[in-house]
């Protein structure tokens, strides 16, 4: 069973790129061969490359064909776009794949040689453009002309990453039937549960800009601590609010922000914490998304305080999750995390731990995509 995947993410950079590893790897060992098409890190990524389909290398035992994407704001899609119409015909050709999953960004280089060659594919909706800026109208310009060349080109169907995208999608009449939702997943195997020890700590990972409000963080922080409350807060990720973070935490002795760190490093800095804090803003953007890092929280067993926004509310009711309104005073935040560090938190990380393994998994969550790969590869 071979299966091409085409994506924008630059491998191993992108935080988003730890979904594609994953994915991949659950449906390896589902027996499937898996071919990558994508950007990568280093410095051949800025080197000349034939548009022979020789630049083969492997990446985690996956085959791996790198393609041009440019760093330049609003020029990425354009050479990423370009380089794929110029590469992919051969490495389709000489592929012999049996189903292709392409990311909306790669719709418009990849249809051609997919359809030309039989190969039927799924669109991949991961997320829609977050940025508002000259660079996010761009992307929105490509998100919906990638839905149209689906819908035109012969999508065999489409890939979102939640219920409520699929939903939006429909409602805005682009969405590709049939629908297969491949939700956030986490490999529970890599994180190890906290121990709760030490000084009480809470904890944050992930994109740290405007969009998400992440310095609601550190006004949740200040509330804490002028309770007179023995604490730390840990934030690390990058993003367009890192060196105002950085900044505060020379103000304040109990925030310590480290920048991005590699994703084998993350299940050990979240091991460190107590309680898991994401005042995420109820957005439409982020309406539409998978809770990814409530996964991985949970994967490690800790307890959390989350925005009460419809990802958040799609886990459901559970003995690890406090939600609060959005616009509540930054002292009811406060309240929450108060009332989880004064709680039984092995106990509670363990009913966390627990359900992780028992839903979200990646074996788990895609399961239904591997079911209509095998379907549409006639296996």
């Amino acid at each position: 069973m071979k299966l091409l995947w085409v994506t924008a993410k630059r491998l191993g950079t992108d935080l988003a790129s730890t979904t594609q590893l994953a994915v991949t790897n659950s449906l390896t060992q589902r027996g499937w061969e898996v071919t990558i098409v994508a950007p990568k890190k280093g410095t051949s990524q800025q080197s000349g490359l034939s548009n022979e389909a020789e630049k083969e290398i492997s990446i985690d035992g996956h085959s791996f064909f790198e393609v041009k994407r440019s760093h330049k704001p609003g020029l990425g899609w354009l050479t990423f776009g370009r380089d794929l119409k110029n590469k992919l015909p051969a490495i389709v050709n000489n592929g012999d794949f049996d189903v292709a999953l392409v990311e909306w960004q790669a719709v418009a280089g990849s249809h051609k040689a997919l359809v030309k060659s039989n190969v039927p594919w799924l669109i991949v909706d991961r997320s829609p453009p977050v940025f508002r800026s000259l660079t996010g109208r761009l992307q929105w310009f490509e998100y919906r002309r990638a839905y149209k060349l689906a819908r035109t080109k012969g999508a065999a169907g489409s890939v979102p990453k939640s219920q409520a995208l699929a939903d939006w999608n429909r409602q805005h009449k682009r969405i590709i039937e049939p629908i297969i939702i491949l939700e956030a997943g986490v490999d529970v195997s890599i994180f190890k549960p906290s121990n709760f020890t030490g000084v009480a700590t809470i904890v944050h990972h992930g994109q740290l800009d405007q969009e998400r409000e992440i310095m609601r963080l550190v006004d949740i922080g200040s509330v804490i601590a002028a309770r007179g409350i023995d604490f730390k807060m840990r934030i690390a990720g990058t993003g367009n609010r890192l060196t105002e973070l950085q900044k505060k935490a020379t103000q304040h002795d109990w925030l310590e922000v480290l920048g991005p760190l590699p994703s084998d490093q993350i299940p050990g800095f979240l091991n460190s914490g107590h309680v898991a804090v994401f005042p995420l803003p109820d957005d439409e953007i982020w309406r539409l998304s998978s809770p990814l890092k409530v996964r991985e929280w949970a994967a490690a067993g800790l307890p959390m305080v989350l925005s009460n926004i419809t990802p958040h509310k799609s886990i459901g009711e559970r003995s690890w999750v406090r939600l609060v309104d959005y616009n509540a005073p930054f002292d009811d935040w406060a309240n929450q995390v108060e009332e989880l560090l004064k709680a039984d938190l092995v106990s509670i990380g363990r009913d966390a731990r627990n359900d992780a393994e028992r839903e979200f998994d990646w074996q788990q969550t895609t399961e239904s995509l591997h079911q209509k790969l095998t379907e549409l590869a006639g296996l």
